[in-house]
């Protein structure tokens, strides 16, 4: 077993890495806070603004229009303070997450000091200093940065109890499990990992009355926790939002993966097929039988009918995900798994595979239209790897964003299970339960089903991926045969080097945070929008506005953010189509949430609110106000709609409706 890194006096190459990781870490606190207010409001910075002024008014996160929003609560009041010190709207949740990112920075040392030693350390500190995405993300003026750095200390303290067997570090441990999920219901993960220390501790699962007793504190912990994060407070105390007479929308999928349903909800439509069924279920309960004979300690026992379980239901990935925890836990080596005891173990696995592919390749009511081989096999192939869903949730964000860090990261990382596995015993245990919880918390994120496939919902995960990756590529150069202090110094070039080949390293748009074209994403793609998230010039829509708009015009707006900026603004244009109108909608459908303003709801209202003298503003999307146009003029309708003024980014346009 490896001993952790020592302490001992630095040498001239660490002084010289201490203040290389000084300077970036300098340059990472100018990029975080130059020009931080300069900016307007982004979408979801409005979301949040609004309900800290409602904390302002009410005392509470109340809609006016009545419900609660609860998301990122601590740092809502967190935020109303600041306000009411003097701080503007823009930047007082940005300054609370600027100043959240750089505090994760000596967590971030602490752990890759552990991990890896303090070359690794430092050179992490330096990567989240600089890095495109940290610095965005720290500008924004959400709830993903605070969560970052309360879930690298939370993990600080969960090392010195799970592995150092320091009982002072369970209080801070278990609190800032409780205010993760004020500050990001995705805190709800951390309530999870306080139920890992005792397996960690005893592989084998033979579990102690003390155990057994922290992990019926820690479940009872976890209910009101796991509450909080999935209740719906929104419509809490609050009349029926929606309309009597409507009805759910139920929007097909876009997407080819959803061109089919998993192939076992369509078995019961087979009956010769059900009774071949037989043979993975009789391979698998003699497979069971067998494991149950082995007298396998309990962890292994449950986690080897789990996966056995799983292959029945056609979940392959949950199989490897299984088999793969168990051995970065060395509840189980790889010998063993490969050994005569496991033979039918094995077997009844392949057998469950044959015979959900015989079944998928010869069935097709699974499949919502017919499909050439090539993608049938694809889909089947997604099936198979659905749940968690890394395919969605991790790969196609990651791949389409940043391809080269996304590749360079995946090498890395499964280099990193696949030393722990075939080397158990050179492996230290702070670094392999950072494996672990890097697997089950990547794992867990993915089977979360978050609203939108993107990659901020595994942003706190990105600087344990930084420690494994660098941690992996020092040891791989000492596996070179170089001394020490050389292996260490290569290990130094190639990260920082590959670091700077990655996407994530932008020094000139890092020099220019706060101009304009860097934050309304100019060049961008959509998928790199939305891995820096959207920003939008809603307050030069505004100012347009209020040097254009007459008295007695009607202001509409069917993009959010405009009302605080502009507070003429008198309706919100949001039709009963929209995908947004559920979460939107108040008071029967009368009221807009965010805004508490008269909600239109309808194409022949919108052209009512239209006066005959006047002109009405409408503030949209212009691929919206393009569809919006030609539906007006298929009505048959007296109003006509003519483009105005656009952001400069062109993704907001201000639209004129008249009459004739």
């Amino acid at each position: 077993m490896v001993n952790p890194p020592t302490i001992g006096r630095p040498s001239r190459s660490l002084i010289a890495l201490a203040a290389f990781a000084a300077v970036c870490v300098c340059c990472g606190v100018l990029a975080r806070v130059v020009g931080l207010g300069k900016w307007p409001l982004a979408i979801d910075e409005y979301y949040f603004a609004q309900s800290v002024q409602n904390i302002l008014h009410y005392g509470i996160p109340r809609y006016a229009c009545g419900g609660f929003y609860t998301r990122g609560l601590l740092l809502q009041y967190l935020a109303a303070v600041l306000q009411i010190a003097g701080a503007s709207p823009e930047i007082a949740p940005r300054l609370i997450a600027a100043l959240a990112s750089l505090a994760a920075l000596p967590a971030v040392f602490l752990l890759g000091r552990r991990i890896g030693g303090r070359s690794v350390g430092l050179v992490a500190v330096a990567i989240m200093a600089l890095s495109m995405w940290e610095v965005e993300v720290a500008r924004l003026g959400r709830m993903y940065a605070p969560f970052q750095a309360l879930f690298a200390w939370y993990l600080v303290f969960f090392f010195s109890y799970a592995i150092d067997r320091q009982r002072r570090a369970l209080v801070p441990m278990l609190t800032l499990s409780v205010v993760g999920v004020l500050v990001w219901e995705g805190g709800v993960l951390l309530a999870l990992a306080n139920m890992l220390p005792p397996f960690i501790k005893n592989p084998s699962g033979r579990l102690r009355g003390r155990d057994w007793m922290y992990l019926a504190g820690t479940a009872l912990l976890l209910i009101p926790i796991y509450w909080f994060a999935t209740a719906d407070l929104r419509s809490l105390g609050a009349e029926p939002t929606l309309p009597a007479d409507y009805n759910d929308i139920d929007l097909p999928s876009k997407s080819p993966l959803d061109a089919g349903v998993a192939p076992w909800a369509t078995l019961r439509l087979h009956p010769l097929w059900m009774l071949a069924a037989i043979f993975p279920l009789i391979a698998s309960v003699s497979a069971a039988y067998q494991i149950v004979r082995l007298r396998v300690p309990p962890s292994v026992l449950v986690g080897l009918l789990a996966a056995l379980a799983c292959a029945l239901l056609q979940q392959f990935a949950l199989v490897a995900y299984i088999v793969l925890i168990m051995l970065l836990l060395s509840m189980l080596e790889w010998r063993e798994l490969i050994g005569r005891d496991l033979r039918l173990f094995r077997t009844a696995i392949v057998f469950s595979a044959v015979f959900w592919i015989a079944f998928a390749l010869s069935t097709h009511d699974w499949l919502g239209q017919a499909l050439s081989p090539t993608h049938t096999v694809v889909l089947l192939g997604y099936e198979f790897v659905r749940f968690p869903d890394l395919i969605r949730e991790v790969a196609i964000p990651w791949g389409r964003t940043d391809p080269i860090l996304a590749t360079a990261l995946l090498v890395v990382l499964a280099g990193a299970c696949v030393r722990a596995v075939a080397r158990p015993a050179a492996i230290a245990p702070a670094e392999r339960v950072l494996l672990v919880l890097m697997v089950c918390l990547l794992l867990a994120a993915a089977a979360s089903h978050p609203p939108r496939h993107e990659t901020r919902y595994i942003f706190f995960l990105y600087p344990l991926a930084i420690i494994i990756a660098l941690t992996t590529v020092k040891y791989a150069t000492r596996a070179l045969g170089a001394p020490c202090a050389y292996a260490s110094l290569l290990a130094v070039l190639l990260c920082a080097g590959g670091f700077a080949l990655t996407e994530d390293f932008q020094p000139r748009r890092l020099l220019n945070i706060d101009s304009a074209a860097v934050n309304f994403r100019l060049g961008l793609n959509e998928w790199q929008v939305a891995h820096y998230h959207p920003r939008t010039d809603i307050r030069g829509a505004a100012q347009w506005l209020a040097s254009n708009a007459q008295r007695g015009d009607v202001i509409i707006s069917s993009f959010p953010g405009l009302d605080f900026y502009y507070p003429p603004e008198r309706f919100f244009f949001m039709e009963r189509t929209d995908p947004r109108y559920e979460a939107w909608a108040c008071r029967a459908g009368t009221i807009e949430r965010w805004g508490n303003r008269p909600l239109i709801s309808s194409l022949q209202d919108l052209a009512a609110h239209v006066p005959a003298d006047h002109t009405a503003w409408l503030l949209i999307e212009p691929y919206r106000a393009a569809e919006l146009a030609k539906r007006l003029a298929l009505a048959a309708s007296p109003v006509r709609m003519q483009s105005e003024w656009t952001t400069s980014t062109g993704d907001v346009a201000i639209m004129a409706l008249r009459r004739p």
